[in-house]
């Protein structure tokens, strides 16, 4: 009797360890978890705003038939831009861009032009604070000037719009950063008539460098 108790009493135990023994080797192997990730803010969101200001040259030009009195002259003026868009990746942006340039011609008068365009942003290097732009849209024209001799009528209308850069911005995966850029306006005002003639492919062309305020 006491050989048979003993020997239910080993199959007991050994089945025992036989249960233990997976769920212990099965908790062994849980893997620990996982830190959080850590995730940049400026990743985040997907909005870009560029808001800043320009010290800006320009010139009115034509490409052939041009007025030779008083032709050429470069107007010094400052301007106001605004880019809103949204961030497409780490090197991509693209929006829409309003530029603003007031200026006055040698012969006093006032006139103003405003560009509407679309506009990207590439960074060739994502760790890196160097970009190139690029854009396409309108520009309105009121009462643009480009001669001197005051022979010459204003132009008031709309025109193809154009806009290329570079620039390199600072803290540039942060939330807020500082960019600054050089950058070339070109309003193609087309042809037009004076006295009989036609003056061929007029253009307006604004050369700037500033700086802006980068939000994302």
């Amino acid at each position: 009797m006491e050989t048979i108790v003993s020997a239910r009493g080993v199959l007991a135990l050994v089945l025992s360890l036989a249960c233990f023994t997976p769920a212990a080797v099965h908790a062994q192997a849980a893997p620990p978890a996982a830190p959080a990730a850590t995730v940049n803010t400026a990743d985040e969101s997907g909005i870009w705003i560029v808001v800043g200001g320009t010290a800006t040259t320009l010139r009115g030009d034509c490409q052939e038939d041009c007025p030779q009195q008083g032709m050429g002259a470069y107007l010094h003026t400052g301007s106001v831009l605004g880019i809103v868009g949204y961030r497409v990746n780490r090197q991509m942006n693209v929006g829409v861009e309003v530029s603003w340039v007031p200026a006055t011609s040698k012969a006093d008068q006032d006139f103003r032009s405003t560009f509407l365009l679309a506009s990207a942003e590439f960074r060739p290097w994502a760790s890196r604070g160097l970009f190139l732009k690029g854009g396409m849209g309108m520009v309105f024209v009121r009462n643009f000037v480009f001669d001197d001799s005051g022979t010459l009528p204003t132009v008031t209308q709309k025109a193809l719009g154009l806009t290329y850069g570079i620039g390199w911005t600072f803290r540039q995966t942060e939330r807020v950063g500082l960019q600054f850029f050089g950058a070339q306006h070109v309003a193609a005002i087309g042809d037009f008539q004076h006295a009989g003639d036609t003056i061929n492919d007029v253009m307006a062309n604004f050369w700037s460098v500033g700086a802006a305020v980068v939000i994302r």
